[in-house]
């Protein structure tokens, strides 16, 4: 049965090309991302039109950090879950077994609740930290699945040797010896049969699954919370350094009707009547998309500046000045 799961997930990973998935994950990413760096500045996305290739810049850079952590944290896992395996290795330790697991399932639940809690109330996942409720539920998931296989085992152990020993009401001692290797279900008692029922793995095995789709659909939140964090982040730095960039000199033949504030408009001496006759200083390009340029004035500020829209064509006329 395992070998034809692990037979299909193979085909299904022949069909969906790495390349493919890691293209859709970069544009998804970016797109986040730069919704919310360009949404600080009062633009619509859809207005940009940023081409593929754009958004896929865009979402590499998104990728990075979040990367490095998961990478950081996956060696942590990695280093907890091989002391949890040298500590369920031998029956000596079971007593430390059972308490870890039952720590890790009461940890776990409340964990899981605070997750569930920003579920259920907007509000505060609102005003929480970054990801805190998609990171509380997968996580939380993932404990109690973890520690719930600790107490499986621990329980298995105990019972076996609560039937080895004939006594029921006696309890463990603290070595217990290992089980006999030619059949260890031979002095099994009825918890231990019960636990490892068909049955019970059936059961298992859908909860684990379960819990699979919660960690896959958390782990997506928290990227997706990350990303548009990283965009507002973003979209401050720019805000912070649109002084320090080049300045860019508008031309235009005709007065452009309420100018963003902090713009500077004089009419150019000796200038013909159809020529570039009115001048615009204080402005900076935040993006040129699709034959229009967005540029916003120097001195953003939040809630009160505008971002100006002009046809990138032989209406206007543009020079640059390093800043």
């Amino acid at each position: 049965m395992d070998s034809q799961i692990w037979a299909r997930l193979w085909t299904v990973a022949n069909v969906i090309a790495p390349t493919t998935a890691l293209t859709t994950l970069l544009f998804y990413f970016g797109y986040v991302a730069t919704t919310a760096r360009f949404r600080y500045f009062g633009v619509y996305l859809d207005m940009v039109d940023l081409s593929l290739q754009e958004m896929l810049l865009y979402g590499v850079e998104v990728v990075y950090p979040p990367l490095i952590v998961l990478a950081v944290i996956s060696l942590l896992v990695i280093a907890a879950h091989a002391t949890v395996r040298w500590m369920v290795s031998s029956s000596d330790r079971d007593a430390i077994t059972g308490w870890v697991g039952l720590f890790t399932v009461l940890l776990g639940l409340l964990v899981f609740t605070r997750g569930v809690v920003g579920l259920l109330i907007p509000r505060v996942a609102r005003t929480e930290t970054i990801a805190t409720t998609p990171v509380c539920l997968g996580c939380g998931a993932l404990a109690i699945a973890y520690g719930l296989g600790l107490l499986r085992t621990f329980a298995i152990r105990w019972d076996r040797h609560r039937a080895a020993v004939g006594d029921p009401s006696a309890d463990p001692p603290p070595a217990l010896p290992p089980p006999a290797p030619p059949s260890p279900a031979a002095h099994s008692g009825e918890l231990a049969v019960w636990l490892e029922s068909p049955a019970v793995r059936r059961i298992s095995r859908y909860a684990l699954a379960w819990v699979a789709v919660i960690v896959v659909a958390g782990s997506f939140w928290t990227a997706n919370s990350f990303a548009a964090a990283y965009g507002r982040g973003r979209a401050l730095d720019d805000a912070a350094s649109l002084e320090h960039r080049p300045e860019v000199v508008l031309y235009t033949k005709e007065p452009l009707r309420d100018a963003p504030s902090g713009v500077e408009q004089t009419e150019v001496a000796g200038a013909a009547k159809d020529s570039y006759r009115f001048r615009y200083r204080g402005l900076r390009l935040l993006v040129e998309s699709n034959g229009r340029l967005f540029l916003v004035p120097a001195q953003w500020i939040a809630g009160n500046s505008e971002t100006l829209v002009v046809p990138y064509d032989d209406s206007i006329r543009i020079g640059l000045i390093a800043g």
